[in-house]
Order: C-alpha cells, then structure tokens, then sequence
C-alpha cells in the first residue's frame, strides 16, 4: 500500500512574534530547529518510508523562501530517492485546511483519490513512519483512515499553552482504537457540560475521554474516504478544516442506525518521542532536545562543540559548552560563556556576556555585559550593552536599550497599522503569553483542532438512513481515561 505525504505549512500564529505573523518573522516551516529550518526534520521523516510523493503546501507568499528550502533539500537526497519519491512544493490561497485539500484534489491529478498522509511542518519524532504503516495495516479494512495522538512529554511545559481537547474514543471487537468524537476545551467550558451520545454508548459501550491527548495533526487517508466526502458536496469540505474533516467522519461510526466505516486512532506509547514545535515553550524544548543529542555525539567523539573562536585567544577566549550550536559567520567576544544555547548565523556577540538556554536567530547583535537567561532573541535583534533578560522574547528588529533589565516579557514592534486597525495598546512591552491576534484553529493551513464553538449534534443521518446522535448525561459505563 502505497501513500502520498502532504505536508501543510501555517502560518504559526502560536509562535509569534518570531513566525511570519509578523513582519519581521519567518515562516513556520522556516524558523530553525538548532539552526535547521524545521521543515527538514519532517522531510526527513518522509524519506524513512518513502513515501511515493511528497508534497509541500504553503502560503503563495511563503511560497518563495519554502520552495528555495525544499529546492536545496532535494538536491542532497540524491538521484535515486529522488526517482522512487518525488518532492515538490506548491501553494494555495485558501482559508482552511479543507478548502485547500479541495484544491488539491483537483489541480493534482497524481493525488486525487489516492492514499494519502496528512503532515504538518512542525513536527520531530524519533518514531520512523513504518511503524504508523503497520498500525494502519492492521487495523481493519472499513477504516477510513487513521489519526494519531500523543502526550506531553515535557513537565516544565504548563499545560495551559497545550492544545489539548476532549479526546472520545474506544477500542473495536480487534482491539485496536477506535476515534470516536473530539470536543475544544473552549466549547465544554461554555455549555458547562461534556454531551455524551446515547447512540455512541450503546454501540461502544467501554467510550473512554481524555484531556491529555494531544493531537498530532497526522493522518492516514484512505482513498475510499473522498467518495463519502464528495457525496457531502463541496461546501463540506471547503468550509471546514483537515481535523473537523476527521472529527465529522469519525461520528460516522455510531450516530447512524447501521454500521458505518471507522476513522482508526493510534496513540504512540510512552517513551516514543514526540513533539510538534506549534508554540513557543514546546519550540524551546525542541531546540534544547537537539542540544542534547549534539553534546552526547560531542562527547562521543571527544570534541569540543564547533564554535568560532574570539578575537583573543587563550584563556580570555570564548567559553561555549558542547550542548551549543554555535552558527556560521557568528562572532563571539572575550570571555563570554554560551551554555545550553543555539546561536544562529552571522551574529555578534560583545565581552563579557552570559548566555544560557537560549536562542539566538540569524543576524542578532548583542552588546557587552549583556546576561541572557531562557530568552528567545528574534532575526536582526539588537541588545545594546548591560541588558539582562530572564525568560524573555524580543521580536525581530527589535532594539532593547543600555542597561534594561526585564524577566518574563515580550518585546514587539509597534507600528502605525496596528494602531490604525485598533489591534494594539500603547506600549511595546506584552506580559509572558499574551500573545495577541487569533490562533491558527481556522487560519491558513490551520494544524490545531478548531472545533466549532455552538453545539453540533453530529452530521445529519445519509438519504434514506436514520440518525441517532441523541444526547445524553454521562452513562455509569463511561470511564474517564488518563
């Protein structure tokens, strides 16, 4: 069985003011991973299976910067795996997931009504795509496709930045798991109650919930699933996203009177590695997983970490740990220590300064004395001398002046627009999280679910077949997973 990857590439409205929300951002697929555009750790991932084609979609104006990127990539994979898998890029102007799968479907003949493998750009595991195959494999022939959800396994992370839902599943007669429905957190806080279909516990009687199940934005498609998805009609499918897509065919398998195709779910067990860098803490932890791994290679081979050497050498000379990564071009000054931290290219560190758990973009400019801690420092940043920021993001461009101290704030530009539009307060300084502007549920490429917020009571039943998506309270056969 073969599969055909798309790999959707947003904007990241959760990673800015680094992403390309903003104007001196970059793409989503763009923004480095220790210093590789993070779109690379999912290609090569593909490349594990292979997968028959691998399509990239963006935006048409990230479309240039992606493209260069996947142009490059290509080059290296070399002519062998570039004749068993071909790799393009394309873009698309449509508002949701959906809409730009429509368009898809009919611009790309090679795709329509085939096998495919939905991805998103953001994503690093260390789980190759053969066992997701397998998974498929095995589950049984009436699926329509398989999801795949995961766990936080970072416990600094507060949960709160997490895009968790409410996750209804169950497992079928074979044992495998079964998606059965998914509520937004928003929405289940509004109603003030979770609304459990009588029809779908009298089909799965052991229905289970989790809150913790996070939502990996993969999924296998079967072909036979664009023949339902057409009988819908367009609007079904332009109006809606890639999860909602899911979520309204996985209903399929209890809200009608006879046995419905099921949408598979596979839950990647403990100790499997799994993140999606879809906000700023997980992208930090990310960064700092690769660190690990490049200190532990460091180690092993009994070498210092590569990094540029200051002006004066000996023992005034640079400090930088082996879990650094130091970029090309990067200058650093006497006796500044680098620890837990990624440099980006062609950036000026001053004296004396102390950077740790850190990451520094492409082209960044820090003065002397400057002590940095936990910060995010955005493309072209400058920080004049004796700054000292903890648990910090200065967005790209930005200026922090001499001597500022500050912990636990978001420095942004201000322009004229915004205050224009009425989208900004007087101020260039946001408090820790409050990042503004709308999440990316129903944005271009959107990754997250972004589930409606007024009650739906499931899709209406198919001509001539009865729907049974009655509500209920909870049923004393209802168990509560995690």
């Amino acid at each position: 069985m073969e599969f055909n990857a798309l790999i959707f590439c947003g904007k990241g409205s959760s990673l800015s003011p680094f992403s390309s929300v903003k104007d001196t951002g970059t793409s989503k697929a763009l923004l480095p991973v220790a210093n590789r555009p993070m779109i690379e750790y999912v290609l090569e991932w593909c490349d594990q299976a292979p997968f028959k084609t691998v399509t990239v979609v963006c935006g048409t104006d990230a479309l240039a910067g992606i493209g260069k990127v996947v142009e490059t990539y290509k080059e290296k994979r070399g002519e062998e795996l570039n004749s068993t898998s071909t790799l393009s890029c394309l873009s698309s102007g449509g508002a949701t997931t959906g809409s730009v799968l429509n368009e898809i479907m009919k611009t790309q003949k090679f795709l329509y009504k085939r096998n495919l493998v939905i991805l998103p750009c953001d994503f690093i595991t260390d789980v190759p795509p053969q066992v997701f195959i397998e998974i498929y494999r095995e589950n049984s022939d009436e699926n329509l496709g398989l999801a795949v959800s995961y766990k936080n396994l970072f416990e600094n992370i507060d949960s709160k930045v997490l895009k968790t839902n409410y996750t209804v599943y169950a497992k079928d007669e074979n044992g495998n798991g079964v998606l059965l429905d998914m509520y937004s957190k928003p929405f289940v806080a509004m109603t003030k109650f979770l609304k459990i279909r009588t029809q779908m516990l009298w089909r799965y009687p052991e229905t289970k919930v989790s809150m913790k199940l996070l939502d990996s934005f993969i999924f296998f498609v079967n072909s036979k699933l664009f023949d339902i998805v057409e009988s819908k009609g367009e609007q079904f499918i332009t109006s809606r996203s890639a999860n909602k897509i899911k979520r309204d065919i996985a209903r399929r398998s209890w809200s009608h009177s006879s046995k419905k195709e099921t949408v598979g779910l596979f839950i990647l067990p403990e100790g499997s590695l799994f993140l999606r860098c879809n906000n700023l803490a997980v992208y930090m932890e990310a960064n700092r997983y690769i660190l690990k791994q490049h200190a532990r290679i460091t180690n092993i081979a009994g070498a210092n970490a590569a990094a540029p050497k200051s002006k004066e050498g000996g023992k005034n000379s640079a400090n930088v740990g082996a879990d650094c990564i130091v970029g090309q071009s990067t200058e650093l000054g006497v006796r500044t220590s680098v620890k837990r931290s990624v440099i980006g290219n062609d950036c000026k560190i001053g004296k004396n300064c102390r950077i740790s758990a850190c990451i520094v973009l492409d082209h960044a400019e820090i003065g002397d004395d400057v002590h940095l801690e936990n910060c995010i420092i955005g493309k072209k940043a400058k920080l004049e001398s004796r700054c000292k920021l903890v648990n910090c993001n200065v967005e790209g461009c930005y200026i922090v002046g001499k001597g500022v101290s500050l912990k636990g704030e978001t420095l942004t530009n201000i322009s004229l627009d915004e205050f224009d539009n009425g989208e900004k307060e007087i101020g260039a300084i946001d408090s820790e999280g409050g990042e503004s502007g709308s999440e990316d549920d129903e944005a271009l490429y959107s990754e997250s679910v972004g589930l409606d917020t007024e009650d739906d009571e499931g899709e209406d039943g198919e001509e001539g077949e009865e729907s049974l998506a009655d509500s209920a309270s909870f049923d004393s056969e209802f168990v509560f997973a995690d």
